[in-house]
């Protein structure tokens, strides 16, 4: 008698190509084919229909089912025609469990599953609050994720949170995000030296790097101050900013006060990271909240001495002064410290680089990662089946 695979619908908003995304790609790309049959839905907006996220999944053999997330420009009733469609598409193809992601795939994913009781599984990556509306969004999602069957919060500070918001803590688990750790140190001495040169840095440059939105919860204003400071102080600092946001006009404006035109580079969003990433001397991340950040575990699996904000689950990845260095949020002198500290010992940024590496492949790695989350999957299909 042949195997019927776990039905499993995979709901998200790729809108950017954050690290939300960069989860869910990793996880579509290596989940046991042999056992899950996933069908991701994405909301998505129309001028947006070619994302880098959409060919992804589709290079990757997976057929998304799209739903647009206006119907119009005078559309008022957008969100219940988002609703029907989506709760249409479930009805009709009877699966075992539904996976949502985000503020919106959580409302109306969860609302609809209720109805057609099926299981939901939700992770929860954070939650940003940059002005009114996505706080409302935010006291909305945390409301409908109690009703969720399942939560997987990426930190232990996101779980403190969902409880607070009156959460069952029996609901939530903790699994932070993992990356691929078959690390290629041939193609990056390649691709170290093409970045390198694309962007003009010369071998005395001590080259800093951050992957990330632009946005103001990133901290990234403090970065460009730290990055003035320690060339005051005699240090040849290159900032390699990678990424896209709305913050970006305010940032270039920094850097213009700062007189760091020639020190910071924008290369806006990039598909291949992990090209650019071998190119820095060391990466900074001054997030003023996080979850488990993607760019930080890429940058420790390719070795690369590591600053980073001590915010949600970072200081459970980096001991400080062994596998990174952790400083005070918003700090910029500590900042500023830390890549001074790791710019005059050479022999420490290796130390770090070493014990970097083995942190993430002992407790990060992706086909780990993976295992954990098909093991919810199917023990909660289980349970909603009574078996």
């Amino acid at each position: 008698m042949s195997f019927v695979k776990y039905q499993i619908a995979y709901l998200l908003t790729p809108i950017e190509f954050g690290g939300a995304q960069r989860v869910s790609l990793d996880f579509l790309r290596n989940i046991d084919r042999d056992l899950f049959e996933v069908r991701p839905i994405l909301f998505f907006r129309p001028w947006e229909s070619d994302t880098f996220f959409l060919k992804e999944i589709k290079r990757a053999g997976f057929s998304a089912y799209n739903i647009p997330v206006s119907f119009g420009k005078h559309d008022r009733l957008w969100l219940v025609r988002r609703f029907s469609k989506l709760f249409s598409f479930l009805r009709q193809n009877h699966f075992d469990l539904l996976h949502t992601h985000g503020y919106v795939a959580d409302i109306l994913g969860i609302s609809s599953a209720c109805i057609l009781r099926t299981p939901t599984i939700s992770t929860c990556h954070g939650f940003i609050e940059n002005d009114r509306k996505l706080s409302l969004y935010n006291c909305l999602d945390r409301f409908f994720l109690r009703f969720s069957d399942e939560i997987l919060a990426v930190s232990n500070d996101i779980r403190k949170t969902l409880v607070s918001a009156g959460i069952e803590s029996s609901s939530i688990r903790v699994i932070p995000n993992a990356v691929p750790t078959n690390i290629d140190e041939v193609s990056s001495l390649i691709h170290r030296q093409a970045i390198r040169q694309r962007f003009a840095f010369l071998e005395k440059d001590f080259v800093l790097g951050y992957v990330g939105r632009l946005s103001q919860e990133k901290g990234l204003l403090s970065l460009i101050e730290a990055v003035s400071l320690t060339r005051k102080a005699g240090c040849p600092a290159k900032l390699l900013i990678i990424g896209a946001g709305g913050q970006k006009d305010e940032l270039e404006d920094a850097v213009r006060d700062e007189g760091l035109e020639d020190a910071v580079v924008f290369a806006g969003f990039q598909s291949d990271v992990d090209h650019f990433l071998p190119s820095m001397d060391a990466f900074v991340l001054p997030s003023l909240t996080e979850g488990t950040p993607m760019a930080l575990l890429e940058a420790m699996a390719h070795g690369i001495p590591s600053i980073a904000s001590a915010v949600g689950q970072i200081p459970h990845i980096i001991d400080s002064g062994k596998t990174g260095i952790l400083v005070p949020p918003g700090n910029v002198n500590e900042v500023r410290d830390a890549i001074l500290f790791l710019y005059n010992n050479s022999s420490m940024r290796k130390t770090i680089s070493q014990a970097a590496q083995k942190t993430i492949e002992n407790q990060f790695d992706i086909q780990a990662w993976v295992k954990r989350i098909e093991s919810e999957y199917i023990g909660l299909i289980k349970k909603h089946r009574g078996d």
